[in-house]
């Protein structure tokens, strides 16, 4: 029955969709966009490694350009059999096989998902009410992010998918459906799901239902790539490089969640899968039902009647709704764009970290500079205070990386975002921006800065105890107490210096366990020296000297901030 209600309403959300509820957008003329490209790849050819664009219709290409080159040492130029990394357009993979399992009624939208899952497999979850597909869907689970176990340097670092994803899950911390929290866990934990109920790995499920399909011969989900000759042959011989055009070594890794951001493809197959998202006749799904629904909201920003999320495919604001899915790795970025309303769309290809000239620029020759007076018919209030992104980290032993705090001036005017005003968020296209109070960047800035500075004073320290030691009269005694808790100290540092570059790298590390596991245990060691000195200090302090006394205070001040960091940050939690 409600598969039924929902295919009911298709036509009317449709048509709601396409010519909107209260905005109206220009018509876009493509007769010159092939000219127009080119004139904008040579404007910023100084800054173009490698580059592919396609532009299309639902039946047909409209165009296709590559340009630069996918090894610029070697001379090696862009052409229609090099291969690029899809990074997170990756998940419209997964959205569509979804989608698939739901018109053949194997899934339910509004499901607990444990009911598609193995037994106890989900031990992240934190609040009572039920994830359901939708909300991974929607990116609200409620799951914070997800650090180790994203990249891999080696192929023997690689884990199957479930095995993977109860390895180290990622803490549930937001109440299912009420924040949006961008999740490469939650979008996996989806493939897995589809893993589950077809009985066979993601990628296989992909290659048998969506690349056969569409003639997809030229691109590879598994995460290895070893089931496309083509494929791995081509990847093993591209080359990425920065922004600026800088050589990246190394650039490229396997992805052990790839469900969320591995395939690699060729152009032309890129267009025939991005192709087929916009002809609701494709071969992608059995009937134009399903492709209908698929365009439909799941998710509008706070307060509007503006989309933001289409079963998995966000909402992209230009000079009119766009809707499909961006993606980065560390040596690719790439763009999947949709426009039903116009029936265009466009998807590019790049062989550059974080590329947003091509990424996010160019697609505005089709579709459309961003202004707030179409969205929203006038200017927009400013947000006041201080935000954090809800992607990020907020229970646990690496907290310190959700340190980054932000506020909105008038350059942000030209962003899309809404200020939802009754929970202080602001609601962006891929996420949520946090409201925090005033006194929580200021207390985090202070104890880590004080953190920092006692830790950059000890070796300052061990100076006044040495030439301390060297004065007749001076205990050994503090000596050794004094220099075994700087020595402490600095080794917490160190570990949690480590644990943190490896956790933004993404690659797998054991240092979660072991490292916050020296640490708690270092804690508790400097935990039992700083109850000793200040008793010491409570016992001894009217007879010490001036250079004992002052070195026993400075290093207890060291020792309390130093603990203080550990208990706020939660870095004493290594279970």
């Amino acid at each position: 029955m409600k598969h039924k209600t929902r295919l009911s309403v298709i036509a009317l959300l449709t048509l709601w969709l396409c010519f909107g509820a209260v905005h109206s957008f220009a018509a876009v003329n493509t007769g010159s966009i092939g000219s127009d490209i080119e004139a904008f790849v040579a404007e910023h050819s100084d800054t173009t490694a490698g580059m592919a664009v396609t532009v299309f219709d639902d039946k047909k290409e409209l165009y296709t350009g590559c340009f630069g080159f996918t090894d610029i040492e070697n001379g090696v130029r862009t052409d229609g059999n090099s291969v690029f990394e899809w990074g997170s357009t990756t998940k419209l993979l997964v959205w569509s096989s979804v989608m698939q399992l739901y018109e053949q009624g194997k899934l339910d939208f509004d499901t607990d998902i444990r009911e598609y899952l193995p037994e106890g497999f989900l031990t992240n979850l934190r609040f009572d009410r039920p994830v359901t597909m939708t909300h991974l869907m929607n990116h609200n689970a409620g799951f914070q992010e997800m650090l180790w176990d994203v990249m891999a340097d080696r192929e023997d670092e690689m884990m199957e998918l479930g095995e993977l994803l109860s390895h180290r899950p990622p803490e549930q911390v937001f109440e299912p459906g009420t924040v949006t929290a961008y999740s490469n866990y939650g979008v996996a934990l989806a493939g897995y799901i589809v893993e589950c109920i077809a009985g066979q790995p993601f990628y296989e499920y992909v290659n048998q239902h969506i690349f056969a399909p569409l003639g997809m011969k030229r691109t590879s989900l598994k995460p290895d790539y070893s089931d496309n000759a083509f494929v791995r042959s081509a990847w093993d011989r591209l080359v990425c490089y920065t922004t600026d055009c800088q050589r990246l070594e190394p650039s490229r890794y396997f992805i052990p969640i790839y469900p969320a951001g591995s395939c690699v493809s060729t152009i032309g197959d890129y267009l025939l899968f991005a192709q087929a998202l916009l002809d609701r006749d494709s071969a992608l799904f059995a009937r134009p039902g399903t492709h209908d629904l698929m365009f439909t909201p799941t998710m509008l920003f706070d307060g509007t009647d503006i989309p933001r999320n289409c079963h998995g495919m966000w909402m992209i604001p230009f000079g009119k709704p766009v809707y499909g899915h961006g993606g980065n790795t560390n040596g690719c970025s790439a763009y999947i764009l949709l426009c039903p309303q116009d029936n265009l769309g466009m998807a590019v290809m790049t062989n550059q970290s974080g590329e947003e000239i091509y990424n996010c620029k160019m697609p505005e020759l089709l579709f459309g500079k961003f202004d707030e007076k179409l969205y929203f018919g006038g200017k927009r209030e400013l947000p006041t205070g201080f935000f954090k992104s809800a992607r990020s980290v907020f229970s646990g032993p690496v907290r310190l990386y959700s340190i980054s705090i932000t506020n909105f001036d008038e350059e942000d005017t030209e962003e899309f975002w809404v200020w939802n005003r009754e929970t202080g968020a602001v609601c962006a296209p891929y996420g949520d921006v946090l409201s925090v109070p005033a006194w929580q960047p200021i207390y985090e800035l202070a104890i880590v800065g004080l953190w920092l500075i006692s830790i950059l004073l000890c070796p300052v320290m061990l100076i006044v105890m040495l030439i301390c030691r060297l004065k007749r009269g001076e205990s050994r005694p503090l000596g050794k107490w004094a220099a075994a808790a700087m020595l402490i100290r600095l080794a917490i540092v160190g570990i949690a210096a480590y644990i943190v570059v490896s956790g933004l790298s993404y690659r797998p590390s054991d240092a979660y366990f072991w490292g916050f596991g020296v640490i708690a245990a270092l804690g508790a060691a400097l935990t039992a020296l700083t109850v000793a000195g200040i008793i010491g200090l409570g016992r001894q302090g009217a007879s010490m000297k001036k250079g004992t006394k002052f070195v026993r205070v400075m290093t207890l001040c060291g020792m309390l901030i130093t603990l203080v960091n550990l208990l706020y940050w939660q870095m004493f939690i290594f279970w």
